[in-house]
């Protein structure tokens, strides 16, 4: 996991990887359509869409597992939990210019464009 801060980007742009990262896949559009030029913006931007499509396939993947009595429900909870601490962390590095790289969700961001 790569982590690297920033002291030069403005409040502006670092609101705009906030609002991307807040609202996965929605406010990473908004981010690309409206900021396409802030790069800090565009980062989160890419990480918001990359979040949403590993929470949809986590959560088809969590309803299958439903179908195994006990463990099914664990291991769906345990998605569950992961995705939010994710998003959380997600969150409060957005609002301290970091540059951060979740393993599968940066992966899949740099396939996307990042």
């Amino acid at each position: 996991m790569k982590i690297l801060m920033n002291s030069a980007i403005g409040s502006e742009e670092r609101i705009w990887g906030f609002i991307a990262w807040l609202i996965p896949l929605i406010g990473g559009i908004l981010v690309l359509v409206l900021k396409p030029d802030y790069k800090y913006a565009k980062h989160w931007a890419y990480l918001s869409i990359s979040f949403f499509v590993v929470a949809v396939i986590a959560s088809i993947v969590a309803y299958i597992l439903l179908f195994i009595p006990f463990l099914g429900l664990a291991l769906s909870a345990l998605f569950g939990l992961i995705l939010l601490v994710v998003w959380i962390i997600g969150i409060l590095k957005s609002l301290n210019n970091v540059y951060w790289s979740p393993p599968v969700i940066y992966d899949l961001a740099k396939r996307l464009g990042l």
